[in-house]
């Protein structure tokens, strides 16, 4: 929602719009994601080539529908050539400052190219050692980012807004400039975040803890407010992120308090809603004119959310539920398959 909310911004009195710290949606979304993906493999009964098809229904017909609705309609002068990267995750210029590189096509869909690298990293780590996976993935990560750095640049920049300085040629040096960047230390923050739960060394918060936490969060959402919009990963909004999950994981563990409705509602549909309201943006700014006055311009601002929602609903009951359903179905098939005879 702090990123729907801020590209609707653009809506609203420029001082919303200085206020709305959009981007650190999009680190604390890599964090829980580094987070889940250990969480919810912790039991050793799912094999990689499982994870890999799990997470690929989980992504990819949803993104496929977004696309091909936002081809026929917001889209339709753009070439074809341009529009398809989008389903193979590459992002619309690599001489750009990291880690958007120019975005895609759909916008904020940039981010998938950093998670399906994560999974197909993570799911490698799996190979090698299902209980190390996730330092055996940390270490992959570090020797990436760090290694690829050296060779190029002849240094390390902990900024997520620094890359490789090579010129991208091949599909492959894509993949170089995306590894290498530091915003994967935001999946690892995660990763290490869910081993300490699962190690079952966290102690149950002291009601003076859980206020000193709740009071850590309240500070965090106030002083992101307070700066407002900030570059993304290590230089940036990282900081406010990793304090934000702390303060909630800390909170929730061992808590028998139900989740909010309305924000379970929210985290069902928000992959959906991630892909779903950039596009549906683009398609409304053209029904309001510039010099629209505020009034109409925060009812579009309304509408545009209202209607991003109810469109994500639409999708994850339709394409991305049954979707998943299909993957979870290919992942117990695939368990299911005789192991080759060896003598």
């Amino acid at each position: 929602m702090l990123v729907v909310v801020a590209h609707n911004s653009f809506l609203l009195p420029d001082i919303w719009g200085a206020h709305i710290p959009g981007g650190l949606g999009v680190d604390i979304f890599f964090i829980i994601s580094g987070f889940i993906m250990t969480f919810i493999t912790h039991r050793p009964t799912e094999t990689p080539v499982q994870f890999i098809a799990k997470r690929s229904f989980r992504i990819w017909p949803v993104l496929f529908v977004t696309w091909l609705i936002s081809y026929l309609f917001v889209y339709p002068v753009k070439a074809f050539d341009q529009m398809a990267c989008t389903l193979y995750f590459c992002l619309l210029d690599y001489s750009l400052a990291a880690p958007t590189f120019g975005y895609s096509t759909l916008g904020p869909a940039w981010t998938l190219s950093y998670e399906v690298m994560f999974y197909l990293i993570f799911s490698i780590s799996m190979a090698i050692s299902h209980r190390y996976r996730s330092s055996v993935c940390t270490l992959i990560l570090v020797a990436c980012s760090v290694g690829f750095q050296l060779y190029y640049n002849k240094h390390f920049d902990f900024s997520s807004q620094a890359s490789p300085n090579l010129t991208v040629i091949h599909w492959w040096q894509a993949w170089i400039k995306i590894v290498s960047n530091t915003i994967f230390f935001e999946f690892v923050a995660g990763m290490a975040l869910a081993k300490l739960v699962l190690s079952e060394k966290l102690p149950e918060l002291t009601p003076l803890e859980r206020n000193v936490m709740v009071l850590l969060l309240a500070l965090a959402v106030v002083l992101a407010c307070v700066i407002g919009p900030q570059v993304l990963g290590l230089s940036g909004g990282f900081w406010l992120a990793s304090v934000s999950m702390v303060a909630v994981i800390t909170l929730s563990h061992r808590s028998a308090r139900r989740g909010i409705r309305a924000l379970v509602f929210l985290g069902d549909i928000s992959y959906s809603l991630y892909l779903v309201h950039y596009p549906l943006i683009l398609f409304l700014t053209h029904l309001i004119p510039e010099d629209a006055p505020p009034a109409e311009r925060a009812g579009m601002f309304l509408l545009s959310i209202t209607a991003s929602i109810a469109i994500a609903s639409a999708l994850f009951k339709w394409i991305e539920k049954p979707s998943i359903n299909a993957g979870k179905k290919i992942a117990r098939a695939l368990s299911r398959r005789p192991m080759p005879y060896t003598s």
